[in-house]
């Protein structure tokens, strides 16, 4: 019988795949405040165009003193089509309307992203978190399909209802629907937590002013970005804005934050109306699973766990300053 859970416990080591935005950002802080090592970033366009989304990630790296290496990977899309910036988060993936994290003279690895994983799961790196369009990983496993049951993946995107990109497409999976199709079809241990369950979980610009209350720079830098995600769908902060990546993070962290169910997924590639879209094959008996599928979360015990990674990222001192330069 499968199990309704992704893992029964948190991975001792961890590869992040990300294209930087603040949700991404507020992800990693999660789990840095748990603890877990993170072997590396590997980063892709998404949120906003790949030069953005380096600087972002080198400029988080100097801000809260990471040291893992930073590899940069895909610009554009499998089928060579430019991976679409998105308009939700801005130009720069991170919204904020006073602060912003400060520019930076580090630089990433020189090592390709998809070289640098490669070489990591063949050195016993077990468990990906990917958390924007899953390009560098469909590229990896196009290159080197062997290692497809050699690490398992979970990944932030898709949907099994709505789509916020267009109607029935969630945006990391319209920014590269072939290589959705590419992890549907290689026969990798990999789960999904889609839009829909992240709608579950929401945040709102009361929760930036807990943050800001602490007091220091990173609090208040924190504390802006947070208020200005959490005005993306109302620039008045009436609304709250669902929480993405941070229940991707807490799924790893706290299993018993997330329900899972197996299930058959596919990506649609070319529908008009429906390109992008992850198509949940729920009958086990019609066509065997491919994937575990989150189903439902627990949203006080994901909002705990992504305020606490703030706080601690707030107060936190930062031991570590990367090299400028690999």
């Amino acid at each position: 019988m499968v199990s309704d859970r992704f893992t029964p416990v948190p991975p001792d080591r961890l590869w992040i795949d990300t294209d930087m935005g603040f949700d991404d950002l507020a992800a990693i802080l999660l789990i840095r405040a748990r603890t877990t090592r993170i072997d590396g970033l590997s980063l892709v366009a998404g949120n906003t165009l790949l030069d953005q989304v380096v600087a972002n990630a080198m400029s988080a790296a100097e801000v809260f003193g990471w040291d893992m290496p930073i590899h940069v990977g895909a610009r554009d899309a499998i089928a060579g089509e430019r991976i679409t910036p998105f308009f939700a988060p801005g130009e720069t993936g991170m919204p904020g309307s006073r602060y912003q994290l400060p520019p930076t003279g580090q630089r990433p690895d020189s090592q390709d992203a998809v070289g640098a994983l490669a070489d990591w799961i063949r050195a016993g790196g077990r468990t990906v978190l990917a958390l924007g369009p899953l390009t560098n990983i469909a590229a990896l496993l196009t290159r080197e399909p062997e290692l497809a049951t050699r690490f398992r993946l979970l990944w932030l995107g898709g949907s099994a209802g709505a789509g916020n990109q267009t109607a029935t497409a969630e945006c990391n999976a319209y920014a590269d629907p072939e290589a959705v199709q590419i992890l549907c079809d290689s026969g990798l241990d990999w789960a999904m937590i889609g839009l829909d369950t992240c709608k579950q979980v929401t945040v709102t610009i009361v929760d930036a002013e807990l943050i800001r209350a602490m007091g220091g720079p990173r609090a208040e830098l924190l504390a802006d970005m947070l208020d200005g995600y959490a005005r993306t769908p109302d620039p008045l902060g009436r609304r709250p804005m669902p929480l993405y990546d941070p229940v991707a993070a807490a799924a790893l962290m706290d299993p018993s934050t997330v329900l899972f169910h197996p299930v058959r997924v596919d990506c649609e590639l070319e529908g008009k109306l429906t390109r992008g879209m992850t198509v949940v094959e729920w009958r086990s008996y019609v066509k065997a699973p491919n994937l575990m599928i989150a189903t439902s979360t627990s949203p006080d015990m994901v909002r705990e766990l992504f305020l606490t990674g703030l706080a601690v990222a707030a107060i936190e001192e930062p031991a570590v300053r990367r090299r400028a330069g690999v």
